[in-house]
């Protein structure tokens, strides 16, 4: 027995330093000096008590060949899946797996895009967003050529190559596809619209309907010849496998100093993705001499997409339009080659890349395009399945090289709102909502994208006819007539990804916007005082309320045998007085889901099969159409077309409730009083090698269960399933509050923590306080900074 003990004590010591070993192999030094060439001159880097880096340097350079080493330190394997993706060279690192995943980037036409912007930006003489963004590089390359590597690199037995300008462009495209809707919905829509009946598509949401809300424009007067601004008042399965989240929608709202206590701007943004960890965003504060700047930024991004200073905030949203077409084209019968173009024929071309593969020989995959873009069948079997055509993918992105560096670069620096404005207009995809506000009271929104001027007769979300000079888009709307409002007397402005208004030009813009649930309550609220603060908006901003979810609940009890609840009596209370609130212990919520899948279910797997059925309740068209599915009683979609008798709404709903009761009793027990929402939730933030046992119990990260919902302000959503327990999959990757009268008092959060890095202190130190609705501070004030600093970095001359 002493032996055995002694064998234990051994192993257990020798599993700690074994730890130890490991962990002073791969940890992040967050201490000491480091010395890097191409120094002008020394820079400190300061560590707060969450781990965001606040930089002083004397110059731009130095500031950013610091930023790009210590983003590297916390952050470098998630760089090299965000780079992967955008380069088409996942399989190289992960294996034969992410084959098809690289595929579909490179058809789509992302690494030739980067290869492109690359070109271009060699081309371009010497500017000071070029001076930073090879400064960033320079100091993620010190990294990796001289740091220790995070352990994910070990695991995988390979070295990081070193980063290049075309690996940020591809991550820019990365980005920039991940808004781009239309391959998750075109298909479905065109296929629906092809095999059903035109009733069917009436009683679905394809377009913006008028109960929707929308976002009013407020167009700024402008200097007839400067046009200045004159201030006065199959692919969800495909997605799964990727290694990095998708940008999926988000909320920001800007109050003018009419509607707030302190008499200045408060402004605030979540932007909503998916859960990973990390998390999207990398919080850095830089200062140098003209510059003083507290960032949000993407992986290997040298530039906060989000940001503020101390006299300017930028936000951003999901602007949700339609930028993507899909031309079926028609083949020439006597060359197969070439496509008919009225009365001629176009040429296809074929281009040839090689595709490395990790363990295996590089393959050599075939892309074709026709004069609309590249061919998406082999890539997109839901296409494949719906045409024996070729179908084009005509995307506004690839057309023209990104500026993405320049504006991000320009809108971090700007001095007024015109220069913003400016820095805005560079952004021709992918479509997004920029939100301002800044110290002199001015605030506004600007949806950016180049939008398409499409042919009057053109439903964009149905395959165009690639043979017909008619459906081409006709050219592109003015920026000065794009959605905007600048100033607007309502004393706000808000995003939530819905329906801008009308345009200057009278064009009510297509895209694949959300019903306006949340632009709603945020709107009702704001406007409901004027004494608004940093501390009482919080209420709003972790608001779990979705109006509309009661009233389609009354719609479902109205036409069922009340009697079915003989039994479950607290649950039927509940969902009568439901107020649309997901709080933790409410059981309204877990019974309305549940019903809700076995109804739509019931409803639409006849007609299209349960596979396009899992994928429709993957798009944006559910959330829109859901309430006038629900609410419409002579519905087509109500009838079993398998069945020989006519189903109604009322035998659909009963059914399904019956089939929801019976479940939920098994999963928690005959007391209905015990079904609460919070048993049903769970919140885990994958990491991309979780994907693989045991890993995910050593990289993901676990968290409370938080106030799942669809489309409340506190957007934290689910895929819809029959078996009642839901994997919230995003939701704010950030939350951040500014009040202008002190910005040095903003407040923000991270869904998991700040490093990347598995043995940092602040791999998940946040994930906790995120789900309880906490919040932390973004520290600007130098002598906070230093005086209560948990390390400090010191860059040198070499």
């Amino acid at each position: 027995m002493k032996k055995l003990i002694l064998i234990l004590i051994i192993l257990f010591f020798a599993a700690i330093a074994g730890y130890q070993i490991v962990k002073y192999q791969h940890a992040p030094n967050y201490n000491g000096t480091i010395e890097m060439a191409g120094l002008e001159s020394e820079a400190e880097v300061y560590f707060d008590e969450f781990g965001v880096p606040h930089i002083y340097a004397a110059n731009e350079t130095d500031a950013y060949m610091a930023l790009g080493y210590i983003h590297a330190q916390d952050r470098l394997f998630q760089m090299e899946m965000m780079r992967r993706v955008g380069t088409g060279t996942l399989a190289e690192l992960l294996g034969e797996d992410l084959l098809e995943v690289d595929k579909f980037f490179r058809t789509l036409g992302i690494p030739k895009h980067a290869d492109w912007s690359t070109v271009e930006w060699l081309a371009e003489g010497k500017t000071p967003w070029k001076t930073a963004t090879e400064a960033y590089i320079k100091g993620v390359n010190h990294f990796i050529q001289s740091g220790k590597l995070p352990i994910e690199y070990t695991i995988l037995g390979h070295k990081p190559r070193e980063f290049t300008i075309t690996d940020v462009h591809g991550i820019v495209g990365y980005m920039s596809f991940t808004f781009a809707m239309a391959m998750k919905t075109d298909p479905l829509v065109t296929k629906m619209a092809r095999n059903l009946h035109p009733d069917y598509l009436k009683v679905l949401s394809v377009h913006t309907l008028p109960e929707h809300h929308i976002i009013p424009n407020n167009y700024p007067k402008r200097d007839s010849d400067t046009k200045e601004i004159l201030l006065g008042s199959n692919i969800h399965a495909l997605l799964e496998k990727l290694p990095a989240p998708l940008l999926e929608g988000s909320n920001s709202w800007v109050i003018a100093p009419s509607r707030t206590a302190s008499g200045e701007v408060l402004f605030l943004n979540d932007t909503h993705i998916g859960f990973a960890q990390p998390s999207v965003w990398y919080e850095a504060h830089i200062e140098y001499p003209g510059f003083s700047y507290y960032g949000n930024h993407l992986a290997g991004m040298p530039f906060g997409l989000v940001g503020h200073s101390r006299k300017h905030s930028i936000g951003l949203t999901m602007f949700e339009n339609d930028d993507q077409d899909f031309f079926e084209e028609q083949i020439n019968p006597n060359n197969p080659n070439q496509t008919v173009y009225g009365d001629e024929f176009r040429p296809m071309y074929k281009r040839t890349e090689k595709i490395p593969v990790k363990g295996k020989e590089a393959i050599d995959f075939e892309i074709v395009e026709s004069i609309h873009g590249p061919i998406m069948n082999e890539v997109l079997p839901d296409i494949g399945k719906l045409t024996s055509n070729p179908v084009a993918s005509w995307w506004v992105y690839v057309l023209e090289p990104t500026k993405a560096l320049e504006a991000t670069w320009k809108m971090a620096h700007a001095s007024s709102i015109q220069e913003i404005e400016d820095a805005v207009r560079l952004i021709h995809a992918p479509g997004l909502n920029v939100m301002y506000g800044d110290k002199e009271g001015n605030i506004a929104w600007w949806a950016t994208a180049k939008l398409p001027i499409r042919p009057a007769h053109v439903n964009s979300k149905i395959f165009l006819d690639g043979s017909n000079p008619a459906d081409e888009p006709l050219g592109w709307i003015p920026f000065e007539e794009n959605p905007m409002s600048i100033n607007p007397p309502s004393g706000f402005v808000a995003s939530a990804n819905n329906q801008p208004d009308t345009l200057a030009n009278g064009i009510f813009f297509p895209g694949y916007y959300y019903p306006g649930d949340r632009w709603n309550r945020i709107a009702k609220t704001v406007t409901a005082r004027n004494d608004w603060t940093q501390q009482n908006i919080k209420e709003l901003q972790l608001e779990a309320i979705n109006e509309n979810h009661p009233i389609n609940a009354r719609s479902m009890m109205m036409d069922i045998d009340p009697g079915i609840f003989r039994g479950y009596e607290p649950v039927r209370a509940a969902l009568e007085k439901w107020d649309g609130n997901h709080d933790l212990n409410s059981i309204a919520p877990t019974l309305y889901y549940k019903w809700l899948y076995h109804t739509l279910h019931d409803m639409m797997a006849d007609e299209l099969g349960e596979d396009d059925f899992e994928n429709f309740i993957k798009t944006f068209l559910y959330i829109r159409s859901v309430p006038k599915l629900i609410r419409t009683n002579d519905s087509p979609w109500w009838d079993n077309v398998n069945t020989p008798q006519k189903e109604t709404k009322k035998d659909i709903l009963e059914k399904a409730l019956k089939k929801s009761l019976e479940e939920l009793k098994d999963q928690m027990g005959r007391d209905s009083h015990n079904w609460e929402w919070q048993k049903c939730i769970v919140l885990e933030h994958p990491h991309p090698l979780g994907a693989k046992k045991p890993l995910d119990k050593i990289f993901n990260v676990k968290a409370p269960p938080v106030t799942a919902n669809e489309e409340s302000v506190n957007k934290l959503p689910f895929t819809l399933n029959p078996n009642g327990i839901y994997r919230v999959n995003s939701g704010p990757a950030m939350r951040i509050i500014i009040d202008f009268a002190n910005v040095e008092a903003a407040e923000s959060i991270l869904p998991t923590g700040q490093s990347g890095n598995l043995f940092s202190s602040w791999y998940s130190d946040q994930a906790e306080m995120f789900a309880k609705g906490l919040y932390r501070p973004m520290l600007m004030n130098e002598s906070m900074i230093k005086n209560a600093a948990k390390g400090k970095v010191v860059f040198m001359k070499k």
